[in-house]
């Protein structure tokens, strides 16, 4: 049924039955982990850009997927919220650092109430 497609898309980054998107699902997160979704160019080292701006930040990866369908691919990413010492981050800079870089089109934090923590990259430009 089409609502709960949208449903387990807007709670848990899966992704299934659409034309645009390859069809993506991780298992549910562990309790008290953080779920980013990153929406990149299909290009080479974009896998090794995303999850180089975590290391930087401390930000240990719990399990991740990523999977393409022609010019784009999608990533679902749990990271441990508990920063390794010596790091910090603030979610908001992190996933504006995360999404300005160049192949990436588009993040999202799931993380509180769903639908929202959405941001893109257009042309360069940051907008949530």
């Amino acid at each position: 049924m089409a609502a709960d497609t949208i449903q387990a898309y807007l709670e848990h980054g899966t992704i299934k039955n659409s034309v645009n998107f390859p069809a993506a699902a991780l298992p549910d997160r562990e309790k008290g982990s953080i779920r980013l979704t990153v929406v990149n160019k299909n290009i080479p080292g974009m896998l090794a850009t995303i999850s180089e701006v975590f290391a930087t930040h401390g930000i240990n990866i719990q399990q991740q997927i990523n999977v393409s369908r022609g010019d784009v691919a999608y990533n679902v990413i749990d990271v441990d919220p508990n920063i390794v010492e010596g790091g910090s981050v603030d979610l908001k800079d992190l996933q504006k650092e995360l999404t300005m870089h160049d192949g990436v089109l588009s993040s999202r934090i799931l993380f509180g109430r769903p639908g929202v923590g959405y941001a893109r990259n257009i042309n360069g430009q940051y907008f949530v």
